[in-house]
């Protein structure tokens, strides 16, 4: 293919990986639309039944993140052929999978191939830890390769993935970071923050009705001055590192047929 697109919401990069290696194998050019920042989500994409878009996004407890306005709403298809994809912290990724290509087929796309891949755990980077690894790099080249033969037959078949309607109830979970002794308000966390849940100019504290908990302001602060007081968290995260580091999940994928 000349042309890929992909469309990811990524705050810590697990999600824009796969896409990215996927449509590499795929196009001679990638175009790039994140929509991780608030920005970038009020603006409008639209595609048409020439184009090639591969969707991405993590899974929070089972579904999409919950961001104001939806992730994918501002994207219009028109029959154009998508790929949809989500990574989870090996647990499961339950609906979200399903609930990505009901977002995406109702506006417009066809959905040809899906994949539920695997990445480091947004609380614990003990749990799935060095994903995606070599093996995870194989399921990216077999998904690529079954892209290619779908597009080069021509044939829509019918995709279907794993999860269940109604989808499991989608779940806000409410850690939200504040700042540790080594701030120095710099506001680089406001500009990373894909829920607008930080104040450039008071950037001490995250709003806790925006905060999505995905850590992508304790990730990449400078400073590493972003931290979560809740001790409900280091609770779950011994829990995580308990039940979820002792059994590899491997990657999913699916096909039209």
């Amino acid at each position: 293919m000349k042309k890929a697109t992909i469309v990811y919401f990524s705050p810590t990069g697990g999600s824009e990986g796969y896409v990215r290696a996927i449509a590499e194998k795929l196009a001679d050019e990638v175009e790039c639309i994140d929509l991780t920042r608030p920005e970038a989500r009020r603006r409008s994409y639209t595609f048409g039944p020439q184009d090639l878009v591969i969707f991405g996004a993590p899974v929070y407890a089972g579904r999409l993140p919950i961001v104001e306005g939806g992730i994918f709403d501002c994207l219009q298809g028109e029959e154009t052929p998508a790929v949809y994809t989500v990574s989870y912290g090996n647990r499961d990724f339950d609906d979200a999978l399903l609930e990505e290509m009901d977002i995406a087929e109702a506006r417009g796309f066809c959905g040809i191939a899906a994949a539920a891949f695997i990445a480091p755990h947004t609380f614990s980077g003990k749990v799935a830890g060095g994903r995606p690894d070599a093996k995870d790099r194989e399921a990216v080249e077999t998904l690529a390769a079954g892209i290619g033969r779908i597009l080069q037959s021509g044939k829509k078949g019918r995709l279907t993935v794993s999860g269940n309607r109604p989808y499991k109830e989608a779940k806000r979970i409410a850690y939200a970071p504040q700042s540790g002794e080594n701030c120095v308000k710099c506001g680089f966390c406001a500009g990373v923050c894909p829920a607008g849940a930080i104040d450039a100019a008071n950037p001490e504290r995250s709003d806790p009705a925006k905060c999505i908990s995905c850590m992508a302001c304790v990730k990449q602060c400078p400073q590493s001055a972003r931290v979560v007081t809740d001790p409900g968290l280091a609770a779950i995260r011994e829990k995580l590192e308990t039940v979820l580091a002792v059994e590899r999940k491997e990657a999913q994928l699916f096909f039209a047929e």
